[in-house]
């Protein structure tokens, strides 16, 4: 919730700037490059897109080397690679274009991110409830 507040709050501090979010009648585009990312863990950084209930869409970047814990999901999580490639140890490589769908229950081992990344992910329930931040 405080992780919700503090983009969401950055975000309409800057309306009138080019960077900021773009908001059309029934539409809302937010710029990949605006200001709103958030470090979430060493070299992983994330850009809430948008919240609706429970559900939460995020833009997640990885510099090389960075790392995601092992975690199990308490609802859905999609994820959709844009760039670069991500290794679940002992599991699949994702790059580009790749997409997964972690069903309730499922369990991800700690993530590597070699190269670099850029992640869409939505989750179920708010993020918080997948890793401890």
């Amino acid at each position: 919730a405080a992780l919700r507040a503090l983009v969401l709050r950055r975000a309409s501090d800057h309306k009138e700037d080019v960077r900021a979010p773009v908001e059309q009648p029934g539409l809302v585009t937010i710029r990949g490059y605006a200001e709103g990312w958030m470090q979430m863990l060493p070299g992983v950084e994330a850009k809430l897109l948008h919240a609706e209930g429970t559900a939460q869409s995020f833009l997640v970047r990885l510099a090389p080397g960075a790392r995601a814990p092992a975690h199990d999901h308490p609802a859905i999580e999609e994820c959709v690679v844009l760039e670069g490639s991500v290794t679940y140890v002992g599991g699949a490589t994702l790059r580009a274009g790749d997409y997964q769908l972690a069903k309730t229950g499922a369990h991800h081992t700690e993530l590597i991110s070699e190269h670099g990344a850029l992640v869409y992910l939505r989750y179920a329930q708010p993020l918080e409830n997948y890793i401890k931040l």
